[in-house]
């Protein structure tokens, strides 16, 4: 059965921030150009200690009059949650629609006490997708098949970005929508000779300024993923695979300043497995940072979680 590599966020997994609204989770499903419907869950948790803090908002700036003094150094720990509707539309043979919706709840405690914990829509996005390459099995023979896939779109300020906790406006990236147009593009590549294969995934975004002139970080993801798949009778299908996940985001700047304490370039490393049963798919990928490079005043990723259910319309 041919494979796509299709988008999955996440959430989205989000592209090289810590908060992980934006995220798009990518992985394999073995229904080629099939429309599906998915429901996903993304956890991340980062966590670590920041030297010589001077305000309870260490990234992205923050709001007038949220700053407030800490000791020379704070124990931060932030949870970032994204329950997220997905619609993969195929229009045809080559073009395809990614539609997906978040529901967010991003959570900080500074020293043990809570920073906040607020809950929000998050910010819809739009990709379009062309199958540029699909090389097919003609024979009975064994051959090795490739698929290229490139794609477009956008992330459109529709979340909640005005957020309060205990009477204050909390921080850019603990809101669950960013009040930003951020601009998306995709690569996709695919290799597979029998039951084993390869993939690799690329997506950049071309952040916008909000109406406070914040704008966060540029970001880029990939991933490489070695996968095995076994069918077990006619409809049952179950795919381990590993791989590795990297995040890196640019600087962020605040009216049109950058500031030198964000940036950064985290490592994971990936396993997952996949089921399916007739046209239901079930996905789990667990991610551990094993290497990052931050600015000063980042917090660093510890893991990663995504929970998928996925059901395709198979005609």
């Amino acid at each position: 059965m041919r494979f796509i590599i299709a988008f999955g966020m996440a959430v989205l997994p989000f592209l090289g921030k810590a908060c992980d609204v934006c995220g798009i989770f990518l992985g394999v499903q073995p229904h080629d150009r099939t429309t599906s419907i998915s429901l996903l869950w993304r956890f991340r948790h980062l966590e670590g200690t920041l030297p010589n803090a001077t305000t309870v908002l260490p990234k992205h700036g923050g709001h007038a009059g949220a700053v407030a003094p800490l000791t020379a150094s704070s124990h931060y720990r932030e949870l970032y949650q994204v329950a997220e509707l997905r619609g993969d539309i195929w229009w045809g043979q080559r073009f395809a629609t990614l539609v997906s919706v978040p529901l967010v709840n991003n959570y900080r405690a500074v020293d043990g006490i809570i920073s906040n914990d607020v809950y929000g829509v998050g910010d819809p996005l739009v990709i379009g997708r062309y199958l540029l390459v699909n090389t097919r099995c003609t024979t009975t023979d064994e051959r090795t098949v490739h698929r290229v896939m490139l794609g477009g779109g956008a992330k459109f300020p529709l979340g909640s970005h005005d957020v309060t906790y205990n009477n204050r406006e909390v921080d850019h990236d603990q809101q669950p929508g960013t009040g930003s147009w951020d601009w998306l593009a995709s690569a996709e590549y695919m290799v597979r000779r029998g039951r084993n294969g390869a993939s690799f995934t690329a997506i950049g975004r071309f952040n916008g300024a909000d109406a406070e002139a914040h704008r966060m970080g540029h970001g880029l993801s990939t991933t490489a993923d070695l996968f095995r798949r076994w069918d077990i009778g006619n409809d049952w299908k179950v795919m381990p695979s590993l791989g590795a996940y990297h995040e890196w985001s640019g600087k962020d700047a605040n009216d049109g300043i950058t500031d030198e304490g964000t940036g950064s370039s985290t490592l994971f490393a990936s396993a997952g497995t996949r089921v399916w049963w007739r046209s239901f798919g079930l996905q789990l990928v667990f991610q551990r940072a094993v290497a990052h490079d931050l600015g000063d005043r980042m917090i660093p990723n510890k893991e990663r979680f995504v929970l998928g259910l996925t059901y395709n319309i198979v005609k």
